[in-house]
């Protein structure tokens, strides 16, 4: 037997080539050496699955290690979310068609009265100047959420990865505020990278069994997903269910006012921009959502 690299001549059972180093391959090549060859690629394969068995079975004691200083033992929380973001984009992407159809069915009355709106032929109907000007704005509102929505998801498959990250920090932000000591806010963006991360994974499975099984599966995930962040912070800092209890309450409460925050920041941005376009093109918003 000869080295494939360099030619020379090898032992019968040598791994390695002793005149370049080469590995000693013969086997062919699989799907799954491929994704084996990946994963050792991007330094996960077995550190990876050890980081998806602890997250999913014991995550407090994986994001305590990790934060008291062992490190080699599990993947990078950065790098676990980012695989975890690059599946549920692949997964989005390849089942695209699937994955609206379990959001229609979950708001499947009020996308059949915007459908019912937006496609209604009001000339055919007996009605008064006064009320055919108000179904008029009715219809050119439903336009406009049902071409918001499909402009959303479009934005949202493109910049799923981006997101990912972007609202990392907000999540860590409300964890933070929530649970404050002993960990800074740093560290709770590690908690929320190994959380977040698994969570996708998660959300995988139910997208899955929520299409085959039943739309209300991958509903309640969000539900899950809020036991698994509590259980995940009550075993970390060792808090009694009457800690918990009052930890979400505290969860909830700082959630509304981020995202009242939020949306008012989200509002001022889309009130400006709004104004502006106005002043430089007025028929620009109607064009762009198809408004008579």
């Amino acid at each position: 037997m000869h080295c494939k690299n360099c030619h020379e001549k090898l032992e019968a059972e040598a791994l390695f080539c002793d005149h370049c180093g080469a590995k000693v391959i013969t086997n062919r090549i699989t799907f799954r050496f491929l994704i084996g060859e990946l994963l050792a690629m991007l330094g996960f394969d077995s550190l990876f699955f050890r980081t998806f068995k602890t997250m999913f079975t014991r995550p407090h004691v994986l994001l305590k290690e990790y934060l008291m200083g062992v490190r080699k033992r599990y993947v990078n929380p950065f790098g676990y979310l980012a695989l975890g973001a690059a599946l549920t984009l692949l997964m989005f992407n390849l089942f695209a068609d699937e994955y609206q159809t379990i959001q229609k069915s979950l708001i499947s009355e009020q996308m059949m009265e915007l459908e019912k709106q937006a496609t209604e032929d009001l000339s055919a109907l007996n009605l008064s100047e006064k009320e055919y000007k108000k179904r008029l704005r009715q219809q050119n509102s439903a336009k406009a959420q049902i071409k918001f929505q499909n402009a959303w998801w479009q934005f949202f498959l493109k910049y799923y990865n981006i997101m990912t990250f972007l609202f990392l920090p907000f999540y860590a932000l409300i964890s933070w505020l929530t649970y404050r000591k002993p960990y800074n806010f740093g560290e709770h963006l590690v908690i929320n990278a190994y959380m977040q991360g698994t969570v996708m994974y998660f959300t995988i499975l139910t997208f899955f069994l929520g299409y085959f099984i039943s739309p209300n599966i991958y509903a309640y995930s969000l539900l899950m997903t809020v036991v698994y962040y509590l259980y995940t912070f009550t075993k970390l800092l060792k808090h009694s269910w009457k800690q918990t209890l009052g930890k979400l309450l505290r969860f909830i409460v700082v959630l509304i006012i981020c995202c009242i925050l939020a949306a008012l920041f989200i509002f001022i941005i889309a009130l400006i921009v709004t104004l502006i376009v106005q002043l430089i093109s007025p028929d620009l918003l109607k064009n762009t959502f198809g408004l008579s």
